[in-house]
Order: structure tokens, then sequence, then C-alpha cells
């Protein structure tokens, strides 16, 4: 049987028209490494520096769009995160991102506050505990839906939407230094807690999109090389939602703590090429996915931009002029 173009989007868009969603997946980033808040809240306030996140991603570039006869053909999925990230005191930590993604017809936006409390060893290593609360508010536009037999109930014909509330937890440990590594990192987390149901309701009918837990675990760290101006960068990420494991192989090689080149290797998927560059607390960064799917027939591949710009705040303790103390002696 031969599949159309339109037909192809309308299963990739299944997501988010299906009467039951199987699961809620979650948009994936070439560049994890740097946006390691969206995913774990446990990342909350690492380090000693206030950082500004943001990141873009266009994914499956040329895939969707337009129309095809008079049928609209659903955007392919792009999405805009921005976060904020925080140290309060050496043991509190706060984050805050908003995730706008769109997939097909279907919009999801999601304001986040993210908490962690770390706990400090005497060799400097940090175990961070984290808990986040947002807002997860979907809509669909059911005017461009068009479903094989009309007036189908089950799919809307007006633009609906929709709101749950969404937890996540995660847990991030860091160490100077692991054997010949030296920033060593680990985490595991997990989004959508409480599996929140979002309702969408029209004159003629309802229906509902279930969030499904997502699971995730990803390590990296650094190797210096011979000569001190280059590094080595690992770095892993596994996810996992209820339809399958997808994992993401990455190295960096860094010149002077200012160049970055690195690949990844995304089984099933992708092969992505990464570039960024450091210039004080800024960091500037690109990457480009070579799909390896067979949706590399009709997609020139995915683009992701991400800028980050850290900071410190230093505090200047005010001091006091010397209060005379008198005793009867000096009276």
């Amino acid at each position: 049987m031969n599949l159309s173009f339109t037909k192809i989007l309308m299963l990739v868009a299944g997501l988010s028209v299906s009467l039951i969603a199987s699961a809620q997946q979650d948009p994936h980033y070439s560049n994890f490494m740097h946006n390691k808040l969206a995913f774990n809240p446990g990342f909350a306030g690492n380090g000693d520096k206030f950082c500004a996140t943001l990141l873009h991603r266009s994914q499956w570039v040329g895939f969707g769009g337009g129309q095809e006869g008079d049928v609209p053909r659903g955007a392919a999925p792009t999405n805009l995160v921005g976060s904020f990230n925080a140290p309060i005191g050496k043991r509190i930590g706060l984050g805050v991102h908003i995730l706008r993604d769109e997939l097909g017809f279907a919009l999801a936006t999601t304001p986040t506050l993210s908490l962690s409390y770390k706990h400090p060893f005497q060799n400097e290593d940090v175990l961070a505990i984290g808990f986040s609360a947002g807002l997860m508010q979907k809509s669909l536009d059911g005017t461009k839906l068009k479903p094989l037999e009309d007036g189908d109930a089950k799919i809307p014909n007006v633009n609906v939407s929709g709101t749950t509330m969404d937890f996540g937890a995660g847990i991030y440990y860091t160490r100077p230094s692991l054997s010949v590594f030296d920033n060593f990192y680990a985490g595991i987390s997990a989004t959508h807690l409480n599996q929140g149901k979002v309702t969408y309701e029209w004159p003629q009918g309802r229906r509902t999109d279930d969030l499904k837990m997502h699971y995730y675990f990803m390590a990296g760290a650094e190797y210096a090389l011979s000569g001190g101006y280059f590094k080595l960068q690992p770095n892993l990420i596994v996810k996992k939602d209820p339809a399958k494991i997808q994992t993401d192989i990455n190295c960096f090689l860094i010149w002077n703590d200012k160049l970055h080149g690195g690949l990844t290797w995304r089984p099933m998927d992708a092969a992505v090429v990464l570039f960024g560059y450091q210039l004080g607390g800024l960091y500037a960064g690109y990457s480009y996915d070579l799909t390896t799917s067979r949706i590399l027939k009709y997609s020139s591949g995915s683009h992701e931009i991400i800028l980050r710009y850290c900071f410190g705040i230093k505090y200047t303790p005010t001091t006091k002029p010397p209060v005379p103390i008198l005793t009867p002696r000096f009276m």
C-alpha cells in the first residue's frame, strides 16, 4: 500500500490527534549537556553562578507545513525553551524554565519551577535532590484536522485546549575529580510523576491525553590531553518513555576552554555535529542532526541553537568601625 506524504505526516502527528495518547513524548535536545534543567530538577542551582539559557530546536526541517490539495500539513516539531538557574547559598538551588513545544497542529506550553537541596561532602562532592512543579497547557487546532469520516466525534473540529499540573524529580551528583577525569557528573530523573490528564471538550465530543512518566540518566566528565590546551568531554544521556529507550552518545573536543567541537551518535535516529564558543560567561552553540531514519527522504535534518550566559555576584561585606570598650581601669 502506498502512503501519501499527508498520510505519513498524520501518522507522525498522531500523538496529538489520537483518542488516547499512549505516551507524551518529551522533546529531545542535541545540546542536552547544556540544557539539563529541562529534564532534571536536581540540576537547579548547580555551581556557584547564575545562568540564563535560551535554546531553539527545529526538527526535521522541510517535513510538513503548507498544504497538499485542500489538506493542511502540520508543522514539523519545533520547540523553544528558556531557563534561569540560580544557587541560593550553599544548600539551596532554584531553577525556572518555560517550554513551548509545537508538533503538527498541537501546541504545549509549560512553565516550571524547580528547587533542589544540595549536600556537600568533605571531598567537594555534591549530591543534590530536586523537585519540580509546572503547569502544562496544551491546545489543538481542530479546524485544520481532516478526519477520514466527516463528523467523527472523536476528532475536534474547533480550537480546543486543556491544562494539567505536572511534577518531576531528580538526583544530580558532581565530583571535581574521578580517576583520570575532572568535573564528573551523573544524574537520574523522571518527568510527569503525577501522570496528569489534559482534557479537551467541544460541543460534539470530548477526549483526554494522558501524560506518561519519562525517565532519564545522564553522565559526563572531562579528560585533559597532554599539553593542557585540549580537553575531551564525553557526555551520555539515556531516555526512556513507555514506547522505547533512546541513547545519545556524545564527545566534545575543547580547545583552550573556548572552542568546542563535538559529535553525537543517536542510534536509529541521527548523527549530530556540534559547535560552540565560550567567551567569558557567554556560550553560543549550534548543532546539526543528519537524520538516519526513513524521514531523511522528506527532511534536510534538524537544527539547534543555544545561548547561555553565566555570571557571579560578589558580595562586599560591610565593615563597621570598632566600638571602644570602656573599663574602670581607663576611666
